[in-house]
């Protein structure tokens, strides 16, 4: 068991459904209670659970196939995590990335089907057909594999917000005409491009940890197309160009007034962010830029977490509206 939660990357998922969920209620549901505090959500309890656990194990059965085709590569970048034919067998290990696959379509489809929007099952078919040629092709090719993943993630958020608009747009537009949601759609996006970029920037840090593996078995990634020292120039450029982005937005703070969430942009996402531009232009050793790889990581989670401070007050004043 403890190996096949390590091959699916439990952590991970975990990630994944507190997205989902602190997405649900520190951005949908505060701003439909700014339009009116009599406005709710549509979307049951037991759905939006589903979703969540359509979506979570997409994502599990992407890390099973990612891991049953790499088994070669693994062997040489990271032996000892390797957990095919340790802990779980390939027979073992394709059989339950079909029927997690399938599973999560058919959840996908019943929750879709009940907000009379079936087609959104397309999404998952597109996610769990990307994850399986990202893990075939993609991931060996320049930069297309890192895009692919961090677009994904990127839709973490979306699905989510989508699911849970459309039955609320349905309820109250014939109620209110003029209604308009457009901040529930700003912010989402906003959180998903941080998620992208984030992302992009751990995928391109992992090629760079894993070349020599990648390198022998014919990979065409970043590093091996471009170089280490290329390759870190682009992940510092990208880094900085977040934080001149991350710069823009607390402007608007100091406009509003919202002094916390600058101060927590600052100390959580500004200054971890330098910190990861300084130890990407340092790094030599393996450990090194898996240091780094996890730091991006934790910013992103982060930037997860600050959904919550953006959320209080509103949560906070709606409440003693009451």
């Amino acid at each position: 068991m403890i190996a096949f939660l390590k091959l699916i990357r439990i952590q991970n998922l975990l990630i994944i459904a507190f997205t989902q969920y602190v997405v649900r209620w520190c951005i949908v549901y505060p701003i439909i209670q700014l339009n009116s505090k009599y406005y709710t959500l549509q979307l049951s309890e037991l759905n939006f659970f589903l979703l969540v656990l359509s979506t979570v194990m997409i994502a599990a059965s992407g890390y099973i196939i990612n891991d049953y085709f790499d088994v070669r590569i693994d062997k040489v970048n990271k032996p000892e995590r390797l957990v095919i034919d340790k802990g779980v067998k390939r027979r073992v290990e394709m059989g339950a990335h079909s029927v997690i696959n399938v599973l999560a379509i058919i959840l996908a489809l019943y929750v879709s089907y009940s907000i009379g929007s079936w087609r959104l099952t397309l999404v998952h078919f597109i996610c769990a057909g990307g994850l399986w040629f990202y893990s075939t092709t993609f991931k060996r090719q320049f930069l297309i594999g890192n895009i692919v993943i961090a677009a994904f993630t990127a839709l973490v958020p979306l699905i989510a917000v989508i699911y849970d608009m459309i039955p609320i747009y349905r309820t109250y537009l014939p109620i209110e005409e003029t209604l308009s949601f457009m901040a529930v759609w700003e912010y989402t996006v906003a959180f998903s491009f941080f998620a992208f970029i984030t992302t992009l920037l751990r995928e391109i840090i992992k090629d760079m940890e894993d070349v020599d593996g990648d390198e022998e078995y014919g990979c065409k990634t970043m590093p091996i197309v471009l170089g280490i020292e290329m390759t870190k120039k682009i992940v510092m450029a990208i880094a900085f160009i977040t934080m001149i982005c991350l710069a823009m937005i607390q402007k608007d703070f100091l406009k509003i007034d919202d002094k916390i969430s600058f101060i927590y942009f600052t100390i959580a996402l500004q200054l971890p962010l330098a910190f990861l531009i300084y130890k990407i232009k340092t790094a030599q050793e393996k450990t090194q830029l898996r240091f780094a790889g996890n730091l991006a990581k934790f910013i992103m989670l982060l930037g997860i977490i600050y959904l919550l401070v953006f959320a209080y007050p509103i949560l906070h004043n709606t409440l003693h509206a009451i």
